[in-house]
């Protein structure tokens, strides 16, 4: 066996590549793609779909992927979100959820625009709980991810 190889990188058709390996790999992608110079350009569509699932990837890596979701969190509570003194009145979660996914589908975006968005909603969906419709695309991704030996 190679001296890097994982013991457990058998039972992946991509070999073992964890959830830290898995946030650079979608981070590269994400960038490259977004910038449009190579040879893959991601389109307003397409670089949302890479951030949430960059997004989900960095939630489950932890360690220093962790910060984007906590900048994400700070700025939900300095807005009032969860709490009943915000500067918009009581403002629920879901209300941010809501506010997202309103967001993804009526205002004008491009790439960079979307990959922002999305990577806000990767983070902000699962926090709404277990069994809300808005943890249901960050648990299916993760189940994906699982698959895939990350």
């Amino acid at each position: 066996m190679h001296p890097i190889a994982a013991p457990d990188s058998a039972g992946s058709a991509l070999g073992f590549l964890g959830s830290g390996g898995l946030a650079v790999c979608l981070t590269v992608l994400l960038v490259f793609g977004v910038m449009g110079k190579g040879r893959v350009r991601l389109t307003t569509g397409r670089a949302g779909i890479v951030a949430f699932l960059a997004g989900t990837a960095y939630t489950a890596a932890g360690k220093i992927w962790a910060s984007p979701q906590q900048v994400v969190e700070q700025g939900w509570t300095g807005l009032g979100v969860g709490g009943s003194g915000g500067p918009f009145g009581e403002f629920g979660i879901g209300a941010a959820c809501l506010l997202l996914a309103l967001l993804m589908l009526v205002a004008p975006l491009n790439p960079v625009r979307a990959t922002v968005l999305s990577l806000v909603a990767a983070f902000t969906w699962p926090t709404a709980g277990p069994g809300s419709i808005w943890d249901v695309p960050g648990q299916f991704t993760a189940a994906v991810f699982m698959m895939l030996g990350a």
